[in-house]
């Protein structure tokens, strides 16, 4: 039954959706980022610190051994019969030497030991905090700006790779579950697609050729009913159409191109791809008027089709802000808040228009005269972040649900792995990731 959103006093709500489902989500998954870390970072500082304790405790061994050699030389050489007595000092101060070696082996193994166990468990934390944001941002928190598709569909194991932009510079690149797609009313990506079930009749000229025992040349003209599409990649104002003569043919027979030009026209073209091997392909071709008309028709059908694959969203492969990715940059706390940013006025107007202080609520009118209330209580929201410290409680200051004067003034800079403050990007660490994501499109959209 279709219904509408309303603010808690049965105002209108402008939203159109359930935004404390929303709010819940997102502080649930935030505070499970930053905790870890927080963790991260104290077990970075326990290391930190032990790697000072070692420097300290070989200083130590270097002046205790040092010293007493240096003792007993001095001693033999102040000795009634330094000649009878010198070689059993030379031979105690080899010892005392060796001594002192095998000590400071002792501590940097056990430095090396522990530093390789922390570093591990810092490993795991920060991928943790990669797998918590991700299957927030897979969730569909935020709104889609635009987005560009690439399939590839030839082989045995077809794949599909999207890159969405949503508000505030933010960039996600996700690959689709085209498996989980054909289960559903938008599967028919899952099966080999002829040109001819999507625009059947579509018949093209894709060059000149010459004419039967005469020197002249005449249109080369194509129909494309049987061929099926081996990849696809569709931007905003763009495709690029990979056509085979079968699904498992070796190479394409025919690629279409839309491109966008300065003077706004959309640049068709049609290139006859050498089927061989011999690197003897045909110039790209331009297409004209009615030919053109019905690319740029078929380019509307798939976009159309291929936004219907969007919401199989499988995984997360990359998170870009400002053209900077999140993970390698730390830059998850900047993401954070930006996402708290952009909640927090939202947040203030539910939490103005609800009844009951201790609570964020709306209401779902459905038809029929009937409503429904929808609440989120203020105490649950805080026992979400009362393990964070005050500092990194600050990023919920906005949302509404934080007791007054238990936030402190923001500050300049925040002893979290996940950076505060201006996006000051440092140099990309080594990456630490299993494996590889697959490449993004060709296409830059």
């Amino acid at each position: 039954m279709a219904g509408r959103y309303l603010y808690g006093d049965s105002e209108p709500f402008p939203g159109g959706y359930d935004f404390l489902a929303a709010l819940r989500v997102f502080v649930q998954a935030s505070s499970k980022a930053l905790l870890l870390a927080h963790e991260a970072d104290e077990l970075e500082r326990s290391l930190g610190e032990r790697a000072q304790d070692h420097l300290h405790a070989i200083e130590a061994l270097q002046t205790f051994f040092s010293g007493a050699s240096d003792l007993i030389l001095e001693r033999a050489t102040r000795s009634s019969a330094p000649q009878v007595v010198g070689p059993y000092a030379g031979q105690l101060a080899d010892t005392i030497e060796a001594m002192g070696a095998q000590a400071r082996a002792v501590r940097a193994k056990e430095l090396d030991g522990a530093s390789v166990e922390v570093t591990s468990r810092i490993r795991e934390k920060r991928t943790e905090i990669r797998k918590v944001v991700g299957e927030y941002l897979l969730g569909d928190p935020l709104p889609v700006v635009s987005w560009a598709l690439s399939l590839s569909l030839a082989g045995t194991s077809p794949n599909g790779q999207a890159v969405l932009e949503h508000p505030g510079d933010l960039s996600t690149s996700v690959s689709i579950d085209l498996g989980r797609a054909a289960s559903s009313t938008e599967g028919t990506w899952a099966r080999p697609r002829r040109i001819g079930d999507i625009a059947p009749g579509l018949t093209l000229q894709v060059g000149f050729k010459k004419a039967f025992l005469r020197s002249s040349v005449q249109p080369d003209v194509v129909t494309l009913d049987e061929l099926v599409i081996g990849s696809i990649e569709v931007g905003p104002d763009s495709m690029e159409l990979h056509l085979r003569r079968r699904l498992d043919a070796p190479r394409d027979a025919f690629v279409v191109t839309v491109d966008p030009t300065e003077s706004g026209r959309p640049l068709v073209k049609i290139t006859r791809m050498d089927e061989r091997g011999g690197g003897n392909s045909d110039a790209p071709f331009e297409s004209q008027g009615e030919e053109a008309g019905r690319i740029l028709e078929l380019n509307s059908v798939l976009r159309r089709e291929c936004a219907n694959l969007i919401q199989f969203r499988k995984r997360l492969l990359s998170a870009q802000l400002d053209g900077h990715e999140v993970f390698e940059r730390g830059l998850v706390q900047v993401l954070l808040t930006r996402i708290a940013d952009r909640m927090a006025p939202v947040a203030a107007e539910v939490s103005r228009h609800s009844p009951n202080p201790s609570e964020l609520s709306l209401k779902l009118e459905r038809e029929g005269g009937r409503r429904e209330e929808v609440y989120l209580r203020k105490a649950d929201l805080v026992q979400m972040v009362s393990g964070l410290t005050p500092e990194a409680q600050q990023l919920y200051a906005g949302l509404a649900f934080l007791p007054r004067n238990s936030v402190p003034p923001a500050a300049t800079t925040m002893e979290i792995a996940v950076e505060v403050g201006p996006l000051v990007v440092p140099p990309a660490p080594p990456s630490s990731r299993p494996s590889a994501a697959p490449p993004p499109p060709k296409r830059k959209w």
